[in-house]
């Protein structure tokens, strides 16, 4: 058999290789379902908008997106501030650990609290909170009437949520009056099953939590109402002076201006801060 001599295609060159690697890059950060930036841990790269699954402040849509009232807010504001963000929805423990520990971290939806106070730099407040204690209709047979005595019986919190601090403020024993969940799913799920009495949380998120978890609303009903707080914007602590500077200027502007306003109307379930 005579053998014929196969053409190369000649070696690509150093600059070659370094334009098809930024071509490369470039798609990937154009591919949809992507991060909006890729933040430093720094922060020098952008804010991380960190945010737990909780509608409607936020949650994913069916793209796996993030969305919701404290997204948009948060989108609003790194636009105004001319920020790049990185949206991040996580646990709640994983959001507040991030918050202590990194500086650039946003919370767009945290409630002010007085032992939290020292904790953030606090832009604002974006709604109101009126947390409510609820059981099930068919057990009519709970019936506290005034928070001493919710000491007889167990109520469903998470885990470093405003309503378990709210419980906390009040006496109840973390091992002997409240049962700590991780999240709204395993809280929803005791709730139901008869192994907890009572729940622990916010009027405004309640339709929306037991509907994201197949439970239905008008199972239950309130037995008392918590004092008001405010969910609000937060901001990590080793935030430089500057970043905070301008992030705070956009969010009085978006105040002031009536955009936050705009953007609550889409969410009506949610008490806003006068």
């Amino acid at each position: 058999m005579n053998s014929r001599p196969v053409s190369l295609p000649p070696s690509p060159s150093n600059t070659d290789l370094r334009r098809r690697l930024l071509a490369a890059c470039a798609l990937l950060l154009t591919l949809p379902g992507q991060a909006q930036t890729n933040g430093g841990e720094d922060g020098s790269e952008g804010i991380l908008v960190m945010m737990e699954e909780l509608q409607p402040f936020s949650f994913l849509d069916e793209q796996r997106q993030p969305v919701g009232y404290a997204v948009e807010l948060a989108r609003e504001l790194l636009t105004r501030a001319d920020m790049p963000g990185n949206f991040e929805i996580g646990s709640w423990t994983r959001v507040l650990a991030k918050g202590r520990s990194r500086s650039a971290v946003l919370i767009p939806a945290i409630v002010r609290l007085p032992e939290r106070e020292h904790e953030y730099y606090w832009l604002g407040s974006i709604a109101r909170r009126r947390g409510m204690v609820y059981r099930l209709k068919r057990r009519q047979e709970i019936r506290p009437r005034n928070f001493e005595e919710l000491r007889q019986y167990r109520t469903a919190v998470v885990i470093g949520d405003a309503s378990e601090r709210e419980m906390l403020r009040l006496g109840l024993a973390p091992d002997l009056h409240l049962d700590r969940c991780a999240d709204y799913a395993v809280a929803l799920r005791r709730l139901f099953a008869g192994r907890v009495d009572l729940l622990s949380v916010s009027q405004g998120v309640a339709p929306a939590v037991l509907k994201q978890y197949g439970y239905p609303f008008e199972a239950l009903e309130p037995v008392l109402k918590l004092p008001e707080s405010l969910p609000s914007m937060a901001l990590s602590l080793a935030t430089d002076t500057t970043t905070r500077q301008k992030l705070q200027r956009a969010f009085d502007a978006m105040k002031r201006d009536g955009r936050m306003a705009e953007i609550a109307a889409r969410y009506p379930t949610l008490p806003q801060d006068p």
